[in-house]
C-alpha cells in the first residue's frame, strides 16, 4: 500500500542543501518577476492577460446575473476574434521553412558534405516516429496568435525497455502467445510546448530568451510521469509528495516551505534550472520536492552553451525589448467589445421590434390585467375605447446602425485580414485574384511571418545542437553470426527523407546511416547496387554513408532561406500555368506547337506528374565529346577523381558520395 511505503532515511549534504536552496531562491525572485503587473498587459499581471486572451479566442460569455441583464436580453459573444485569427494564420500554417545549413572547422574549410548530411538529418528528425511538422506549424502559429508568446523545449527521447510482443492470438478462447525482449522503444528528437506560465526568467526586459542569465521550467505532474521520466535518476528514490512528510525536521530537509503551497499530495513540482552567466559557470539542475536529482554544466552546446528553448512572439509591444508579446485577442480588444456590445444591442432592439409593448389608457385597465404569455397574436380583447390602445414606439435597426457595425468591423480587418484574404468571398478562378489576395494577405501578415520565421530558427538551431549530442548513439543487438553463434552487433540510426529532391533530379528518400567506424562503411559500387535496386522497385533512393564521429569538429551554420514561409499556393502555380498555355496558345499558336514538349513538361511539373512516366518524344542524343569540352561529363558518365569530386579526407570516412554542387 502507498501508506505504508517506507524510505530510506534522507539527509542530503550541507553542499546539495546549499544548491536547492540557491534553486529556490531564484525561483522566488523569477515568481515576483511574473506575478508583477506591467502596463504593457495595461496593468494587468502575465497570468490575466493569458486569461482574457484565451476567454476572447474561446468566446467566453459571462451570465445575464453578473452583466445586470434580465432574462429576455441577448447575451453572446461574437466569434470574430476565433475567425480572424483562423484566416490570419491560415496562411502560414501549412509547411516549416526551409533551410541551408553551412558547415566549416577551425581551419575555416567548408564541407558540403557535412552540411547537405546535417540538413537531411534536421529535416528527417522533423517527420520520424509521431511527428509532424504542418501540425506543428499550425499550433505554433495559433498559440503565438492566441497567447502572444509560444515557447517550445527541444529535446532527445530514448526510452529502452521490456516488450511483450504478440505472436499469436485466438479471438474465440482469447489465448495468447507472447514473446518478451528487451527493445529500443523510442529513439528521436521531439519537441515539448511549454506553457507560458511555466516559462519563468529572470528579466522580464530582455526580449531574446538565449540571452537571459538564468531561466526556469516548473512543471507539475503526477507520479506515473515522474517514474517514467525520472526513475532510473540515483536521488531519485528519495522524492516524496507533501502528504509524506511528517516531522519538523524531514520538511526542513526537503524544503517544503518552499513548494508545499504550488502542489498537492497527488503532485509533484519539477524544477528544471538553467544558467548561462554566474560565478560557477553554467548550470543545468532538476529539483523534484526539494530533492536535487540532476546537478550538471548545460548540456547543449560544446564551447557556446545554448538553453534548449525557442522562444517566438506573436507581434511586440511598444517596447520591443519586452520578454512576452503581444496577441491577437489583445490587439482586437476594442473594437470586437464594441462589436459584442453593439450587436448585443441591435438584438434586443428586435426582439423588442417583434413582441411590441402596449400603452393603454386606464378605461381599458381591466381588459389588459393579463398574464403576458396569454396576449398573443389569437387572443380577443375587448375593450371600452380602442382609441386607448396603441402599440409602444419601439426603435428599429436602421441603416444607420448598419453602417456603424460595417465601420467597427473595417477597424477589425485593419488589423487582420478581409474577407477576400480569409477565403470567405471571391471565387478564386483566376490568376489574377488570386495574387491580389496573395498580395493583400502578405502586407497584413508580414510581421507574423518574421516572427514565425524566427522562431523556426531557433528551433532548427536547438535541433542541430540535440542531433549533434545523439546521432552516434548506439543500441547493442543480438545476432546470430555465420558460424551459427549468437553474437552482439552495435546498429546506429538510419535517418530517412522523404519526397525529397535527390542529386538526379528525381524525388526520391534520402537516407544517412551512421556506421561504426572506417571498416563498417559499405564500398561506393555495393551502396549503388542497392540504390539501383530501390529504383528498380519503384523507390528511388540515395544512400549515404558517415561514421560516427563525421560530424565531431565542425560548427554548423542554419539559416532560413529567403521566401521560405511564402511559398505559392498549389491552386496559384496551376493557375498561372494555366493562363500561360492560354496565352501562348491564342497569341503564339506557332511557338506552342513547336515547343509542345516543353510546354508539356512544366505544365506536368506544375500539377505535382513527374513528365517522364508519360513518355515523350526522342531526345536528341548528346555527344560527350562536347559535353567535355564544354565543361563537364555527360550525363550518365562517371565524374573523373578530382574533377568536382569530394577530397580524399572525405572518401575515407563516406560509404557513397552524392552529386552536390561545389
Amino acid at each position: 500500500m502507498e501508506d505504508n511505503k517506507t524510505f530510506e532515511q534522507y539527509i542530503p549534504s550541507a553542499e546539495d542543501q546549499e544548491k536547492v536552496s540557491y534553486v529556490y531562491s531564484e525561483i522566488k525572485d523569477m515568481l515576483e518577476v511574473q506575478n508583477q503587473t506591467y502596463r504593457e498587459f495595461n496593468d494587468r499581471t502575465l497570468k490575466q492577460f493569458l486569461d482574457d486572451c484565451q476567454k476572447r479566442l474561446n468566446a467566453y460569455v459571462p451570465d445575464r446575473e453578473s452583466q445586470g441583464k434580465a432574462d429576455w436580453q441577448a447575451n453572446f459573444f461574437s466569434k470574430t476574434t476565433r475567425n480572424k485569427t483562423k484566416a490570419l494564420i491560415a496562411g502560414i500554417a501549412m509547411n516549416p521553412p526551409e533551410i541551408s545549413v553551412t558547415a566549416w572547422n577551425e581551419k575555416g574549410s567548408a564541407s558540403m558534405l557535412r552540411a547537405e548530411g546535417m540538413k537531411t538529418m534536421i529535416d528527417a528528425s522533423f517527420i520520424e516516429g509521431d511527428n509532424n511538422p504542418q501540425m506543428e506549424m499550425y499550433l505554433d502559429g495559433w498559440n503565438c496568435s492566441c497567447n502572444g508568446t509560444v515557447v517550445k523545449h527541444d529535446t532527445h527521447i530514448k526510452i529502452t525497455g521490456t516488450v511483450k510482443i504478440v505472436k499469436d492470438y485466438n479471438p474465440t478462447t482469447g489465448e495468447l502467445e507472447i514473446e518478451e525482449s528487451e527493445e529500443l522503444i523510442e529513439d528521436e528528437c521531439a519537441e515539448i510546448e511549454v506553457p507560458v506560465e511555466n516559462m519563468l526568467v529572470k528579466d522580464a526586459y530582455i526580449m531574446d530568451i538565449q540571452k537571459q542569465s538564468a531561466i526556469a521550467w516548473v512543471e507539475y505532474i503526477d507520479k506515473d510521469k515522474l517514474d517514467f521520466e525520472w526513475g532510473e535518476f540515483k536521488n531519485y528514490k528519495n522524492v516524496k509528495h507533501g502528504g509524506e512528510l511528517v516531522g519538523q525536521e524531514e520538511m526542513q530537509t526537503f524544503f517544503k516551505n518552499e513548494w508545499n503551497e504550488r502542489t498537492t499530495d497527488d503532485k509533484y513540482e519539477v524544477i528544471k534550472y538553467y544558467r548561462k552567466y554566474g560565478k560557477e559557470g553554467d548550470i543545468y539542475r532538476v529539483v523534484i520536492n526539494g530533492v536535487l536529482v540532476l546537478d550538471a554544466p548545460l548540456l547543449w552546446g560544446r564551447k557556446k552553451k545554448k538553453y534548449p528553448f525557442s522562444k517566438g512572439i506573436f507581434e511586440p509591444f511598444a517596447n520591443p525589448n519586452f520578454f512576452w508579446g503581444n496577441s491577437l485577442p489583445n490587439i482586437l480588444m476594442g473594437e470586437q467589445d464594441v462589436e459584442n456590445a453593439f450587436i448585443n444591442s441591435l438584438t434586443d432592439e428586435v426582439y423588442r421590434s417583434v413582441t411590441t409593448p402596449m400603452l393603454v389608457g386606464a378605461i381599458n385597465k381591466d381588459y389588459f390585467d393579463l398574464e403576458d404569455e396569454n396576449v398573443d397574436s389569437d387572443t380577443r380583447i375587448y375593450v371600452e375605447d380602442v382609441s386607448q390602445v396603441v402599440p409602444m414606439p419601439v426603435k428599429g435597426v436602421s441603416q444607420g446602425d448598419i453602417a456603424m457595425l460595417n465601420i467597427i468591423k473595417g477597424g477589425m480587418e485593419d488589423d487582420t485580414t478581409d474577407k477576400t484574404q480569409g477565403g470567405a468571398s471571391g471565387s478564386g478562378s483566376t490568376a489574377r485574384e488570386i495574387v491580389i489576395a496573395n498580395e493583400r494577405a502578405e502586407q497584413i501578415k508580414g510581421l507574423f511571418y518574421i516572427m514565425m520565421t524566427d522562431l523556426w530558427l531557433q528551433k532548427y538551431r536547438i535541433r542541430l545542437i540535440n542531433i549533434s549530442m545523439n546521432y552516434s548513439d548506439s543500441k547493442i543487438k543480438l545476432v546470430i553470426g555465420e558460424d551459427g553463434q549468437e553474437k552482439t552487433e552495435e546498429v546506429f540510426k538510419i535517418f530517412r527523407l522523404p519526397s525529397a529532391e535527390l542529386s538526379t533530379g528525381k524525388i526520391g528518400t534520402k537516407q544517412i546511416e551512421v556506421v561504426g567506424g572506417q571498416e563498417d562503411l559499405s564500398r561506393p559500387y555495393e551502396l549503388d547496387v542497392r540504390e539501383t535496386q530501390s529504383e528498380i522497385e519503384g523507390a528511388p533512393t540515395e544512400i549515404m554513408q558517415m561514421t560516427k564521429d563525421y560530424l565531431d569538429d565542425y560548427d554548423y551554420m542554419v539559416r532560413i532561406e529567403p521566401d521560405g514561409l511564402y511559398q505559392k499556393s498549389k491552386a496559384l502555380k496551376m493557375a498561372m500555368m494555366e493562363e500561360k498555355m492560354r496565352g501562348y496558345a491564342t497569341y503564339f499558336p506557332e511557338k506552342f506547337m513547336q515547343n509542345q514538349e516543353e510546354f508539356f513538361k512544366m505544365f506536368a511539373e506544375s500539377y505535382g506528374d513527374d513528365p517522364d512516366q508519360f513518355g515523350g518524344g526522342q531526345q536528341q542524343p548528346q555527344d560527350p565529346m562536347a559535353a567535355m569540352m564544354g565543361g563537364g561529363a555527360p550525363q550518365g558518365m562517371p565524374v573523373p577523381a578530382g574533377v568536382g569530386g569530394p577530397s580524399p579526407e572525405n572518401e575515407s570516412q563516406l560509404g557513397s558520395l552524392p552529386s552536390l554542387p561545389v
